[in-house]
């Protein structure tokens, strides 16, 4: 007898990323996935590529509560059409919409915030709001995913029920089998690469980015830097560039179907984020045995071992930022164990099978299943 899982999420990026690894690792013999999604998720991707049913649905980001309240209704519509077992929820606004859409129903609700929504740059007024509504969701949630110790302390300062947290890291998959020289060639091959993957938004820090490749290229002549992502703040970041000089030298794709395919021919690798509930991209960075630079934030943080599989610095520190980069361009042989030992920590820690196996054993827990262990 399989189980229903019915994944739902608004945005794409990361957690898009989340759910089609989990979709491909999934144990096809005891469950049946289904996905919701707005127009941030390609319909036709997962339909084709994963053989999931996948149904649109409009998402209305508005304080309006008439739009809420349709959004709400096109869910529960799905909910009792589909009847699943388990709902699981990715990111804050499918976190609310769905717990509500879900009251009354059979159905257990799992809930995966993707970072918290009152740990981002927001005024202490929102933060105050954001967790009050997450307290009064949590008991119309059977069980949390968070998906590092900084999420789930998080989740502690809301005085949660422990029962209900569960700590289950963001997986990667290992190639043990790729070529990186067997890779199309996207980026210059006489430049050193300094690049970012992740959307072009508040959160990821763009214009930080920016600066310290302006101030990189100040010292050095043959930098070229990428972003490989697209976002709210690309036509601002475009201006930034265009305005420090940096157009010839830097490089914006848009949303692409082969990340991995420009993160290849990085040399360094960097994500200079305000907050992360994971960092899925940083551990995308490890497999890829990159030397990384990143903020000393939230769950990102977890990942890198400061000196040993990376650098971690001060957000917004331009000059600490700066130096740490100079000291992996101007030193081949640190760079190489850089990213040897962050390929050897993700290994380790972050195997995708490995996490997928958790997950289907506490959605089979959550249904009463006696045998968990699939």
């Amino acid at each position: 007898m399989f189980m229903k899982l019915l994944h739902f999420s608004e945005v794409g990026g990361g957690v898009d990323r989340y759910i089609k690894l989990y979709l491909k690792y999934s144990d096809k013999e005891h469950f049946k996935n289904i996905v919701v999604g707005s127009d941030q998720l390609n319909r036709q991707t997962y339909e084709q590529e994963y053989n999931i049913k996948f149904y649109h649905i409009d998402i209305y980001r508005s304080l309006s509560p008439i739009k809420l309240l349709r959004t709400i209704k096109q869910f529960r519509k799905i909910l009792y059409l589909e009847r699943p077992d388990i709902v699981y929820l990715h990111s804050t606004f499918a976190g609310v919409v769905g717990r509500l859409a879900s009251m009354g129903l059979s159905c257990k609700v799992v809930y995966n915030p993707h970072g918290w929504s009152f740990k981002m740059d927001v005024s202490r007024i929102k933060q105050f709001v954001y967790k009050n509504i997450e307290k009064f969701l949590s008991y119309l949630t059977d069980k949390y995913i968070l998906i590092s110790k900084s999420e789930y302390e998080a989740a502690q300062s809301l005085k949660i029920p422990l029962k209900k947290l569960t700590l289950v890291y963001n997986g990667v998959e290992i190639d043990e089998d790729f070529n990186e020289n067997q890779i199309n060639v996207l980026l210059p091959i006489n430049k050193y690469v300094i690049g970012m993957i992740g959307r072009i938004s508040e959160q990821k820090n763009p214009f930080f980015f920016v600066e310290f490749a302006k101030k990189l290229s100040e010292i050095y002549s043959n930098l070229y830097f990428v972003i490989v992502g697209d976002g709210e703040l690309r036509g601002r970041t475009e201006e930034l560039i265009e305005e420090y000089g940096l157009r010839s030298s830097f490089f914006i794709t848009g949303w692409v179907d082969n990340p991995e395919d420009y993160l290849a021919q990085f040399n360094q690798a960097v994500l200079f984020s305000k907050w992360e509930g994971f960092g899925l991209a940083v551990a995308e960075y490890m497999k890829h045995k990159k030397p990384i630079l990143i903020t000393n934030v939230d769950g990102m943080s977890e990942l890198v071992i400061d000196g040993e599989s990376g650098f971690k610095v001060p957000l917004y520190n331009l000059e600490v930022t700066v130096d740490r980069s100079r000291s992996i361009i101007e030193n081949r042989e640190l760079a190489n164990e850089l990213g040897s030992a962050a390929f050897q920590r993700v290994r380790s820690t972050f195997e995708i099978k490995e996490k997928v196996s958790e997950l289907e054993n506490i959605f089979m827990s959550l249904r009463g299943d006696d045998n968990v262990n699939i």
